[in-house]
C-alpha cells in the first residue's frame, strides 16, 4: 500500500484490519489500549482508523503521524467547497471529510515540506487544519523519508526529497524519535497509575468485605447474648 496505489478501497481496509489485530493482541496479552506511530500512507490508515472505528471503544491511547500522506483516496483534506461549486460535475463531488474531533485519542502529525510526490493540499498541515484538536510539529527543510532508514539506491527514499541538508535530516529523525519516546513513556506512566489504582480499590474493597464479615459476626454474638439474657430475666 503507498500513496500511489490504484485500489482505492486499500488504505480503508487496512484501517478496518487494525482492531482485528487489536482484539488478537488483547487476548494474547490482556493488553486494552494501543498506541500507534505509523510514517506517510502509515500514518493516513492510523488516522481512518481512530476516525471509523475507534469513537465507540477508545483503544487508541495515541498516534504519531509522521508527514502523513493524504491521497489516492482524499479521506481529510477534501476541498469541500470546490466541491460545491462544482455541484457534482466530478466523481467526489459528494465527498465529505472524516473527521477527528470526536477522538479521544492523543494525536500528533508531522510535517515536511520536501515531500517530491506528496500534494500540498492533502499534507500534516491541510489535516491539522480541518481537525484543529489534533497537534502539528513542524518539521520544516526535512524530506519525506527522513523518518525511514536507508533503502539503497532503489528505494522510495532514493528518489523523494531529500531536505536541506543531511544535518537537519538528522536533527529531525532525533526530533520524531524523542517524541515517539515521549508518547511511550506517557503510556508507560498512565498504564502503571491506573493498575496501582486498581491495585488499591482492589485491597478497599477486600479489607471492607473483611470488616463486614466481622461486624456481622460480633453483631450475631451480641444477639445471642441479648437472647440469653433475656431468657435468663424470663425464667
Amino acid at each position: 500500500v503507498n500513496a500511489i496505489t490504484l485500489n482505492r478501497n486499500a488504505h480503508r481496509m487496512k484501517a478496518e484490519a487494525i482492531p482485528h489485530i487489536f482484539e488478537q493482541l488483547k487476548s494474547e496479552f490482556r493488553v486494552n489500549k494501543y498506541d500507534i506511530v505509523g510514517h506517510s500512507v502509515g500514518g493516513k490508515i492510523a488516522l481512518v482508523t481512530v476516525a471509523l472505528f475507534d469513537s465507540e471503544v477508545n483503544q487508541i491511547r495515541s498516534i504519531v503521524a509522521l508527514d502523513p500522506v493524504d491521497q489516492h483516496p482524499v479521506e481529510f483534506t477534501n476541498d469541500l467547497l470546490k466541491q460545491a461549486m462544482l455541484g457534482g460535475s466530478n466523481g467526489d463531488s459528494k465527498k465529505s471529510n472524516l473527521s477527528l474531533a470526536s477522538s479521544k485519542a492523543d494525536i500528533t502529525v508531522t510535517f515536511t515540506d520536501c515531500g517530491g510526490i506528496v500534494g500540498k493540499k492533502h499534507h500534516a498541515r491541510e489535516i491539522q487544519k480541518k481537525n484543529p484538536t489534533i497537534k502539528l510539529v513542524l518539521h520544516r527543510n526535512a524530506g519525506h523519508m527522513v523518518y525511514v532508514d536507508d533503502g539503497g539506491i532503489i528505494s522510495w527514499k532514493a528518489f523523494m526529497g531529500k531536505g536541506q541538508s543531511a544535518d537537519r535530516n538528522d536533527a529531525v529523525k532525533a526530533e520524531a524519535l524523542h517524541l515517539i519516546k515521549e508518547k511511550a513513556m506517557k503510556a508507560s506512566i498512565t498504564g502503571s497509575a491506573s493498575g496501582k489504582a486498581s491495585g488499591v480499590m482492589a485491597k478497599a474493597k477486600k479489607e471492607w468485605k473483611s470488616a463486614k464479615a466481622d461486624l456481622k459476626e460480633l453483631g450475631d454474638e451480641a444477639q445471642k447474648k441479648g437472647n440469653a439474657v433475656a431468657g435468663a430475666a424470663k425464667f
